[in-house]
């Protein structure tokens, strides 16, 4: 009988919510907001970063721009971050996982999620 997996510690440095299906999300390649938005869709956002369905495979310490816009927000929030990693998933998209820069406002990852339940 194997045994069970111990029980890991959450690395997380913040509590993340479900992207709000009304939120808008973008991610451009660089810091320059130029190119194309990369984003399909968000999964999942907190205080500290996002992870995300991209086109295409993003590498690992690669440094974008993330646009998040929707019902509930105040404006439009842009936040520069890097990616931690990235994988392709079995139908040819990809999933990335971001990091801020500079932290979002609690407020505000509040109106960008679902809420829970």
């Amino acid at each position: 009988m194997s045994q069970p997996e111990p029980n890991l510690p959450n690395r997380r440095r913040s509590r993340r919510g479900g992207v709000r299906t009304q939120a808008r999300v973008e991610c451009r390649a660089g810091t320059l907001g130029l190119g194309p938005n990369l984003a399909l869709s968000g999964l999942d956002i907190s205080e500290t970063g996002i992870r995300l369905i991209v086109k295409a495979l993003l590498a690992s310490g690669q440094e974008v721009e993330i646009l998040l816009s929707g019902i509930g927000a105040r404006k439009t929030l842009k936040r520069l971050g890097k990616v931690i990693w990235s994988l392709t998933l079995a139908d040819g998209r990809s999933c990335a996982g971001v990091s801020f820069d500079k932290p979002l406002l609690y407020a505000d990852v509040q109106a960008l999620t679902r809420p829970a339940g």
